[in-house]
């Protein structure tokens, strides 16, 4: 049973949390980086995931995401050091959150696993996890920088699972992989994370997005007729990939959302030049 003093406590916690504007962006980035790696693990069970962050009455309460058969609780402390002793909040440890952390969960009969996320660095955190939490706990680093682009260009782990989602995979450029995320962080601002919220339906506001794609869907078709005519442009080069038609003139490029209605346009009005190409889009 819940202590007053536990009450109390978690009051006070989750109003700190929601004053800390630079934790703030530290947790949307991972949230975001979590999102993006979760696409790639669960292409075909997107509706089994879910996102929720800043968890009232709960010990662990960064960022909660639902798994299709285990919950995992996140805390994420973004300083310059910090130990399992550390107390955050002025009153108590990091260890004795996960410990009540624990607790709530075997009440719960939950399957759940805890993880300390930190941006410290040099921090020993990872290895050494007292043995009161070992068993469900683990810490995993994650780089803070002041903007998502810098984010992405020094972190290999999250522009590789960008890479596993984008429609283009490795080919994808820094710009393509950052915009791709810049949307999910737009998606999950908008959302403002404390209501759960499905990953089905986070990648489905993101996809509203006109050039947004992503490699979780089987790539449009071209018929034949089509395919005959772009052919027969002199220079152009063209391929379709997810929902997208990508094409290159020289050192010209560009791509363009395709559908039944683009390629019935583009064989009814069968360009021939290249400036009749450019001019259909």
């Amino acid at each position: 049973m819940r202590s007053e003093e536990d009450k109390v406590y978690l009051a006070n916690k989750h109003k700190g949390g929601e004053a800390n504007v630079k934790g703030g962006l530290y947790e949307d980035y991972y949230a975001v980086y979590q999102m993006v790696a979760c696409i790639a693990q669960y292409k075909r069970e997107l509706d089994g995931v879910a996102f929720q962050t800043q968890l009232e009455d709960t010990f662990v309460d960064d960022l909660l995401i639902e798994h299709p058969k285990i919950n995992v609780y996140h805390q994420l402390k973004n300083t310059k050091q910090l130990s399992w002793n550390t107390k955050p909040n002025g009153s108590r440890t990091v260890v004795s959150d996960f410990e009540k952390q624990i607790e709530d969960c075997e009440d719960n009969d939950e399957t759940f696993a805890l993880k300390l996320v930190y941006s410290a660095i040099g921090c020993n955190v990872a290895t050494n996890v007292p043995a009161s939490i070992s068993k469900y706990t683990t810490a995993e680093y994650f780089p803070y920088q002041d903007d998502l682009n810098s984010l992405i260009l020094i972190s290999t782990e999250f522009k590789d699972v960008l890479r596993q989602i984008s429609a283009r995979g490795n080919d994808s450029s820094d710009d393509e992989l950052s915009e791709i995320a810049t949307v999910f962080l737009g998606v999950w601002r908008a959302n403002g994370g404390k209501e759960k919220v499905s990953l089905s339906e986070i990648v489905e506001k993101a996809e509203r997005v006109k050039h947004f794609n992503l490699a979780i869907h089987p790539s449009e078709e071209m018929s034949e007729e089509c395919y005959g005519i772009l052919e027969g442009i002199d220079g152009l080069e063209f391929y379709v990939k997810g929902r997208m038609l990508y094409w290159s003139i020289g050192l010209m490029s560009g791509c363009y959302p395709w559908s039944v209605e683009v390629q019935e346009g583009i064989v009814m009005q069968r360009p021939k030049t290249k400036r009749e190409f450019i001019s259909l889009f």
